[in-house]
């Protein structure tokens, strides 16, 4: 009897003990959910910005309910910390850090003056009822109010008619015949093409800054009373890369010089028999120079390290495809990037709220100490950043190395202390050099334009189609860092690539653009290529007027 219950007792015992297992593991998927649908909630209806509110007050009190935490479980020693804690923060409210300037009362914006704008003008005359009527032209003119305002005429397209005309010498060479003389057509972007430079401009940006596909942009030719086929726009497109590839392949390897270069990539699908294939647009941008895109058909290391081979300092994230290039080329010094650090921390927010707090706080400090170390141009003093930094670094990675090892696998603040524990090395490298920035931002704002894109055309065609687009974008993106213009960019740089040498590409990259139009020489290319400029108003003669006088 004593044994059966000493049985059962042990299998109760047993039952009792996989109820609490079950029970830990119920606990621990519903806590996941609970975070997975947090960070749905705040995809589909919160903030995109990682901005939290009141994070630095946050921060200042977060010791105090440490310590009032400490204080409940009974450690008695917690109650002086609390103390502490909170004399702190009191002296920082009574002592609070000057405030800034107050703002400058806004103005009411001024009415814009249309007199200032490159615009053509269109007069209509409104005369007055008593002008018109019998007897009007007696009255005198003693003055006329102009009011003006913004109108739009439709897009027009227009025919250039290339008139060559032919002369004769007067005189007759020794075996009877004359000499013939006509001007030499100058060279067009596409020879056997009836486009022109701008019209081929003006669909390259339309595609691939404005984001209009081309079976949009056939229609909206169609409206204003041309049929241009999409296999023609196509065409046109095509035959424009091919031009403008070698100035990108030149800005490419200019790039590889610079002192530093952050990269970044996307994903792009592109059109298969059966389903699409998932590819990468990578982005490289070198500060005040270049940005450039490049396509890859695979995102492993292989691929990222044949594309990025060459650069000296490369701004990357934590993303295991560099490691490759890193171990093939120990020269390239890796630096790494804050923004991520803090977006895992903003990622364990509903994990751990108290905690995540702490490392987005001093993640925001070690913002604010790069920050006020940068001068009104963007110049940042390495010295003065240095000094403010390494305090927090320290603080900061201590603390990191602490929650990791007290932590459970599985746990969003886990992974959030974790990134920086492992990328440490990369994390801090940014204290070698002023040139080096915090994260890898600027990269990220250039995939927006293959972001924004998708969700236009979705897809590309093919291998070739997304090449395409990489390097359009490259210039179109460039051209907008230097503040050029695209279209007019466009527009002159295949005006001049058919006679330009192709070793002197990089004269017409975005960055030394404006220095290449301002010389006399490419001046007087545009001068001789570009026929819409030497074109005068057609007038279509009248048959019923009399023939002139000879």
């Amino acid at each position: 009897m004593r044994n059966d219950v000493v049985d059962e007792n042990k299998r109760l015992k047993a039952a009792l003990d996989r109820m609490h297992a079950e029970r830990e593991q119920l606990l621990k998927k519903v806590a996941s959910l609970t975070r997975d649908l947090e960070l749905l909630r705040r995809q589909l209806y919160g903030r995109k910005s990682e901005k939290v509110s009141d994070a630095q007050l946050e921060l200042a009190l977060l010791p105090v309910l440490q310590a009032l935490g400490r204080l409940e479980q009974g450690d008695l020693s917690a109650a002086g910390d609390a103390e502490k804690a909170i004399a702190a923060v009191r002296d920082q409210l009574e002592d609070p850090a000057p405030a800034p300037p107050p703002a400058k009362p806004t103005k009411k914006p001024a009415r814009r003056k249309l007199t200032e704008l490159d615009l053509p003008i269109f007069d209509v005359v409104l005369e007055p009822a008593e002008r018109l009527a019998e007897g009007g032209e007696l009255l005198e003119k003693i003055g006329e109010d102009v009011a003006e305002h913004f109108e739009r005429k439709p897009a027009s397209m227009v025919r250039v008619r290339v008139i060559r005309p032919k002369y004769k010498s007067p005189s007759t060479l020794n075996d009877g015949s004359t000499t013939v003389s006509i001007a030499a057509v100058p060279e067009r972007p596409l020879p056997k093409s009836l486009a022109g430079p701008g019209l081929l401009a003006h669909v390259l940006v339309s595609k691939y800054a404005d984001h209009i596909p081309l079976h949009r942009q056939e229609s909206i030719f169609k409206r204003e009373g041309v049929v241009l086929a999409r296999s023609t726009l196509c065409g046109w497109v095509q035959g424009s890369v091919d031009l403008l590839r070698h100035i990108v392949d030149a800005m490419w390897e200019d790039a590889k010089a610079a002192p530093v270069a952050i990269a970044d990539a996307t994903g792009v699908l592109v059109q298969a028999r059966d389903e699409c294939k998932r590819c990468s647009f990578y982005v490289v941008v070198t500060p005040q120079q270049h940005v450039l895109f490049r396509f890859t058909k695979k995102n492993d290391g292989d691929s990222v390290a044949a594309l990025l081979a060459g650069f000296s300092r490369l701004h990357v994230d934590a993303s295991a495809v560099y490691h490759e290039l890193f171990r093939r080329d120990p020269s390239v010094v890796e630096v790494g990037c804050w923004a991520h650090a803090r977006r895992k921390f903003f990622e364990a927010l509903s994990a751990d709220r108290d905690a995540a707090m702490f490392g987005i706080g001093m993640i925001g400090l070690l913002y604010d100490a790069h920050n006020a170390a940068r001068d009104s141009d963007g110049v940042v003093d390495a010295e003065k950043r240095v000094k403010a930094a390494r305090p927090l670094l320290a603080r900061l990675f201590g603390w990191a190395r602490v929650e990791h090892r007290i932590r459970k696998d599985g746990d969003p603040m886990k992974t959030a202390v974790g990134y920086l524990v492992r990328q440490r090395r990369v994390l801090t490298r940014f204290l070698d050099d002023g040139a080096l920035r915090l994260d890898t931002n600027p990269a990220e704002l250039e995939l927006r334009r293959q972001v924004v894109g998708r969700k236009n055309w979705l897809f590309v065609g093919n291998d070739g189609a997304a090449e395409w687009n990489t390097v359009v974008v490259s210039l179109v993106a460039s051209c907008q860092m230097h503040g050029v213009e695209p279209w007019a960019y466009l527009r002159d740089v295949l005006t001049l690539l058919p006679v330009w040498n192709q070793t002197r590409a990089l004269e017409l990259a975005p960055k030394n653009w404006v220095k290449t139009r301002e010389e006399l020489e490419t001046q007087r290319l545009l001068g001789e290529l570009d026929l819409l400029r030497r074109a005068v108003p057609h007038v279509e003669e009248d048959a019923a007027d009399p023939a002139p006088a000879s």
